[in-house]
């Protein structure tokens, strides 16, 4: 049986349930949300699991796939307790939260998995610094706090910020708060103390156009947007225009990439993941970040691509119960 740890938002698992269900193939499907909604009876010693009123049969598990497994935040409990419970309140039931699902994943961690728990959260330095010892090129980085450095940077070209985090970072009632990728212009520096938070800052790399790599098991599947085609996109293609659509084709990488693609997944033990890359003017490649749970959709349909399909053909190989950690 394929086992499904995601949320219930998530579009991408209803897309490959349908292939699942079309190849008459076990799965069960475990929202980070449906532990505070539904019956839920978790047993470490012996180790049991009992789901809406049905034990689930661990040993038949021979697959488990990791799909966004939390974000307490933007379930509809934490949206009914909000307005009830201070803040420290609703800080403590989210580590809670979160503490229940690593419970449950480590009952079931010798499983294969595709994105294994463990690999789950990146720090985007270290990913950095790994893409270049596989081979690949990135862009000049620093993180500083002083803006005496920052003046003596920017005196040498120019330069972009970008989180060092996830970019999103605030829910408010208007919307979402993000932190995209800026060009540090002299008149916001101008602005700044002489002192100031930890910041993430590289070198502008003048883009031809941007890629997106979705990985998986080895294989990449790749898409170049063409975000330099509009100039609220031109910096960071999350920025959509919508009166002009941006363009979105498949590509085909250069082997030598690829094979450092492959190379840099497997050091920091990921089969699957996005990538995220930018094809120079200069002609060289430049390694971004790599995206663990990244959206792999909006790669799939403009590139017909079919990844849910081969997601849901992947999983299926891989049933095979009792098998050793992967």
């Amino acid at each position: 049986m394929i086992l499904l740890l995601s949320t219930s938002d998530d579009v991408n698992v209803d897309h490959v349930i349908d292939w699942l269900k079309l190849h008459q193939h076990a799965y069960l499907r475990l929202n980070a949300d449906d532990v505070m909604e539904e019956s839920l009876h978790l047993s470490l010693q012996p180790p049991a699991l009992c789901f809406r009123g049905q034990a689930v049969d661990l040993d038949s598990v021979g697959v488990v796939w990791l799909r966004k497994f939390g974000n307490f935040r933007r379930s509809a409990y934490h949206a009914r307790a909000a307005p009830l419970l201070r803040r420290e309140s609703l800080l403590q039931l989210e580590r809670e939260h979160a503490t229940l699902l690593a419970a449950l994943t480590a009952l079931i961690e010798h499983k294969r998995w595709l994105t294994h728990p463990s690999r789950l959260r990146v720090n985007k330095l270290d990913m950095l610094m790994r893409a270049r010892q596989c081979g690949m090129t990135t862009p000049e980085t620093h993180v500083l706090n002083r803006k005496g450095d920052l003046d003596r940077l920017l005196a040498r070209g120019e330069y972009i910020s970008k989180s060092l985090f996830e970019p999103l970072f605030l829910k408010e009632e208007g919307g979402l708060y993000s932190m995209f990728t800026r060009t540090l212009e002299p008149e916001d520096v101008a602005l700044l103390g002489e002192r100031f938070f930890p910041s993430l800052v590289q070198r502008k790399v003048d883009k031809e156009y941007e890629l997106r790599v979705f990985y998986l098991d080895g294989e990449c599947h790749t898409m170049a947007i063409f975000s330099q085609q509009s100039e609220q996109t031109a910096l960071d293609f999350r920025q959509i225009d919508w009166t002009r659509p941006t363009r979105m084709v498949p590509y085909a990488l250069p082997e030598k990439l690829e094979e450092s693609i492959r190379g840099f997944m497997r050091s920091v033990g990921l089969n699957c993941g996005s990538l995220d890359i930018i094809k120079g003017s200069d002609g060289d490649y430049y390694f971004l970040e790599v995206n663990p749970t990244g959206q792999f959709g909006m790669v799939s349909h403009p590139c017909n691509y079919s990844l849910h399909e081969k997601i849901a053909r992947y999983l299926i190989a891989h049933d095979t119960p009792d098998q050793e950690a992967h």
